[in-house]
């Protein structure tokens, strides 16, 4: 395994097909989810990131799972959207980090992974305002989430799950939920369902 010395920190979103609360995350990944299939984006984008001494911040990079009805039996199809301003050499420093060839959360979710069906270099805005996360990718997806609460309440939040972002999640519904990717032949509607988002920082 190659020397470790990477880091990547932000904001993450994440939008599945599960009602809410989504069985999955409070399981550690070994409850079945609500449907036969977990579709699901694992948005991110980067605020400060470094790969031996490259920086990475400001870079957008979108997970798309599907998985099966128990996430942590394996098997995960995923599809790897990077995006476009990511020079050259940011490109070739992402491809190991995401891989799990450097260690960290994303060894752990390569073990779960049977299929990356593509990577793709692709327009990617991400937006925060107040309790609400949105991820666009012109032409292919867009997911908005937005953290739910009790009247006159803050946001709910479960604590003390497993979850590759962190222990502490804010619990939120998605308005906005479309996938839609010809070239894999797959697409999905997630709007209503369940959503998450926090800050994250992975490194090794």
């Amino acid at each position: 395994m190659s020397d470790m010395a990477w880091h990547l920190t932000g904001e993450y979103l994440e939008n599945c097909n599960c009602d809410i609360l989504c069985p999955c995350v409070t399981s550690a990944f070994q409850a079945p989810a609500d449907n036969e299939r977990c579709l699901v984006p694992l948005a991110m984008r980067v605020t400060d990131g470094e790969s031996d001494g490259l920086r990475l911040d400001g870079l957008g990079i979108i997970l798309v799972v599907d998985a099966p009805q128990v996430m942590g039996e394996g098997g995960w199809r995923v599809a790897v959207y990077i995006d476009e301003r990511a020079d050259q050499a940011q490109r070739e420093a992402l491809g190991p980090i995401l891989s799990g060839a450097r260690g960290g959360m994303p060894e752990f979710l390569a073990t779960l992974i049977g299929e990356q069906v593509g990577v793709k270099f692709v327009p990617i805005t991400f937006e925060s305002h107040d309790d609400t996360r949105r991820v666009t990718v012109p032409g292919i997806m867009d997911f908005e989430v937005t953290g739910v609460r009790a009247p006159d309440s803050p946001v709910m939040r479960i604590v003390n799950v497993f979850h590759p972002m962190g222990t502490d999640l804010p619990v939120a519904r998605s308005t906005v939920g479309t996938f839609n990717d010809p070239d894999y032949g797959w697409s999905f509607d997630n709007a209503g369902k369940n959503g998450h988002y926090r800050d994250f920082a992975w490194s090794a």
